[in-house]
């Protein structure tokens, strides 16, 4: 994301776009880019960044549909 799209967008603009851009990776099927697009975006912008605990989140989220996926594959 371009540096003055952060500064010159209101926060809650930042944050839709931030959303959407995850979101558009889930319709792709694409949840490891959806939580990396999301937790990196929000924490490019000082006033959006996220609490550690739903960073950690995220990556459970993917380490479960990995597994989820190994599973499926045996």
């Amino acid at each position: 994301m371009q540096r003055s799209l952060k500064i010159d967008m209101t926060r809650d603009k930042y944050v839709e776009r931030c959303k959407q851009r995850a979101f558009d990776h889930l319709d792709q099927g694409d949840l490891k880019n959806s939580v990396v697009s999301l937790v990196g975006n929000m924490n490019a912008r000082p006033d959006c960044e996220l609490p550690h605990y739903l960073a950690t989140l995220g990556a459970s989220l993917l380490t479960a549909e990995r597994c989820a996926r190994l599973e499926d594959a045996h």
